[in-house]
This record gives C-alpha cells, structure tokens and sequence, in this order.
C-alpha cells in the first residue's frame, strides 16, 4: 500500500452518505456541509490509516460528482492514468469485495510506475 501513497495518479472520491445514523453502524449525521465532510473523510483517514489521496464531492456545489456519475448504489470505482473508469466495484449479497477493489488498485498501481 506503500506505492499509493506516493503515486499522484492515484484519488479516490468521498461522495455523498447513503446512510443517515439511524439507518447504519457508521454513527455520523448527514453532512450539511464541505466542513462536515471533511471532518467524516478525515475521522475515516485516520482510523484506516488510509494512504491514497482522498477528494471530496462538495456539499457547497450540489455534489458535482455524484451528479455527473450517478453512484448510487455503486460506491468504490478505480480511474486509471488515462482518466477512465477500470473498475466499478459491484456489490455482493450488500457487501463489497475489499479484494477485488485493492486488486484493482494494485493494477493501475502498475500502470503508474
């Protein structure tokens, strides 16, 4: 996980909640705003020790990527250098495969050295 951290190639997108705290285990209200995001992105940076640089969809400007891409309920994609989609992750009985997600990282990974 090492290489991400130095690889500018490499985002990642928080975009809007799908859960409110009454709906999930994960206890955070509904962002209102880019500083609510930012402080959930950052809770969730230092829990995970997360290496990749993280963007926000801002709250202020009516969440730009999620109006574009229409994420719901797909929520983990992989942008290769190219800037293209290489991998959509797809949910499996309500989960995601955290394998196939770091897998797809580790190949754009290489197409970044």
């Amino acid at each position: 996980m090492d290489f991400y951290q130095d690889s500018v190639d490499i985002i990642t997108v928080y975009i809007e909640d799908a859960h409110a705290v009454d709906e999930c285990r994960i206890c955070y209200v509904q962002p209102k705003s880019d500083d609510d995001r930012i402080r959930i992105a950052n809770d969730f940076i230092k829990a995970t020790e997360y290496r990749i640089l993280l963007l926000i969809d801002p709250v202020s400007k009516n969440n730009p990527f999620s109006q574009v891409y229409s994420p719901w309920p797909i929520r983990f994609y992989v942008i290769d250098p190219m800037k293209k989609f290489s991998y959509i992750a797809q949910p499996i009985q309500g989960s995601f495969s955290l394998e196939l997600i770091k897998n797809a990282l580790d190949e754009v990974a290489q197409q970044c050295q």
